[in-house]
């Protein structure tokens, strides 16, 4: 009987971790994205931290988006290199922010706060620089195939 007993108290506990794992993060795969972002592709996501970006390098495919995730206890404003015109992605220029074209420039055009995310679309192959307009010691490079 106590063996029984020992069975049954097992077999729950077994069903509970699955349940946990299975149904645990429902909500969080079923966010919806903020206007202006995406929902995080795994693979397609950069992280910013305290230290820096990361991934860095990341390899993406054309017409493929980027979603960068602020993790640092500041600011960050992910753009195109060079520092401080943001010139280098095709179309990009720090001038074309707050204006119709701000959409299809490489170019965050505002610190994105912790916790807060960004989202680019490439559709420009080649290896493209960017760095953080907030902290310009702070770059990465993103390659489109």
């Amino acid at each position: 009987m106590a063996k029984k007993n020992l069975l049954i108290i097992v077999i729950l506990i077994v069903a509970v971790i699955i349940a946990v794992f299975a149904f645990g993060n429902k909500a969080d795969n079923n966010q919806e994205a903020t206007p202006g972002s995406q929902i995080p592709v795994p693979g397609n996501t950069i992280f910013y931290t305290d230290s820096g970006f990361s991934p860095n390098p990341l390899t993406v495919k054309l017409g493929e988006t980027v979603t960068f995730i602020n993790q640092s206890s500041n600011p960050f404003w992910p753009a195109s290199a060079m520092h401080p015109t943001h010139k280098v992605y095709p179309g990009s220029d720090i001038e074309r922010c707050g204006t119709a074209e701000e959409p299809n420039i490489f170019d965050a055009c505002r610190g994105i706060p912790a916790g807060g995310s960004w989202s680019f679309t490439f559709d420009e192959i080649g290896s493209w620089n960017y760095h953080n307009h907030l902290n310009s010691s702070h770059f990465g490079k993103i390659v489109v195939e």
